[in-house]
């Protein structure tokens, strides 16, 4: 390898049945709406964890506190092949539509349930919505939060700054053509339709390639879902994907804290 690296962050949303619970009424009973989330766990986990193994990926893995909760050994056998864990709220609740007090406590819950299995507090953080209130970045501060994978505004890793100030908070932007949600959520909701992989594979290919040749200091952030990516055309897809990345000599696969590490 000659040149700077070109860092490729591989992030994996463990939301479970969590993504679902916004999607009904409180206490309304939709079992069947919940197990796609289920199928994360009951599937789609494991064939994910070897197919990064096979690709020598150290992904960041985001999960709800109420995922943690229910899924305790999930969170240990993601520790156990190397990825970072990283906190995605509790409820999975959309940050812009609760009160201070509220996002407080779903942001410090969230942390706490992967702190109690795996021992390490988390300083990644996704929104459950890529949404932020007014006092999002503030409580993040407050909690420790210091590398956030949410906003979209450039393809380039940076620093948060406030009044000219730099804040203790990276940002990885994320894009949603280079997340698997357009494509393949779908859980019967109005206006949704599932794509095939091959449409997806051919926008993550063609943006990872410009990226990679035209755009200098930019890295390449993927955004999956276990309930989504884990059925087996999928995988065959993500398969060939994650191949012809590895094969640019200049391309890593880099863990959100390792990337944000060297941000100034």
């Amino acid at each position: 390898m000659t040149g700077p690296i070109f860092p490729v962050a591989v992030g994996v949303c463990l939301d479970a049945e969590a993504i679902w619970f916004s999607k009904v009424a409180d206490g309304e009973a939709r079992p069947v709406l919940f197990s796609h989330g289920g199928f994360a766990i009951q599937e789609g986990l494991a064939p994910l964890l070897g197919l990064l193994d096979r690709h020598g990926v150290a992904a960041t893995f985001y999960v709800p506190g109420v995922t943690a909760d229910r899924y305790p050994d999930s969170i240990r056998d993601i520790a156990g092949h190397g990825h970072e864990l990283a906190s995605h709220g509790y409820n999975h609740r959309a940050t812009n539509l609760l009160s201070r007090d509220e996002e407080r406590d779903e942001l410090h819950r969230g942390i706490a349930a992967l702190e109690a299995i795996t021992g390490i507090r988390p300083v990644t953080w996704r929104s459950p919505s890529w949404e932020f209130s007014d006092a999002t970045m503030a409580l993040m501060i407050e909690a420790g939060i210091t590398i956030s994978a949410n906003y979209h505004d450039r393809i380039r890793p940076y620093r948060h700054h406030r009044n000219g100030a730099p804040l203790p908070v990276v940002e990885l932007p994320v894009q949603w053509h280079l997340a698997d949600a357009p494509y393949f959520l779908y859980g019967g909701l109005s206006g949704r339709h599932p794509r095939p992989a091959s449409a997806a594979h051919e926008v993550w290919n063609e943006e990872f390639t410009a990226t990679y040749e035209d755009a200098p200091g930019a890295f390449f952030h993927l955004t999956l879902h276990v309930q989504l990516i884990g059925h087996p055309g999928r995988l065959r897809m993500l398969d060939r994907f994650l191949g012809s990345v590895a094969e640019r000599p200049n391309a890593v696969f880099q863990t959100a804290s390792t990337i944000a590490a060297a941000v100034d």
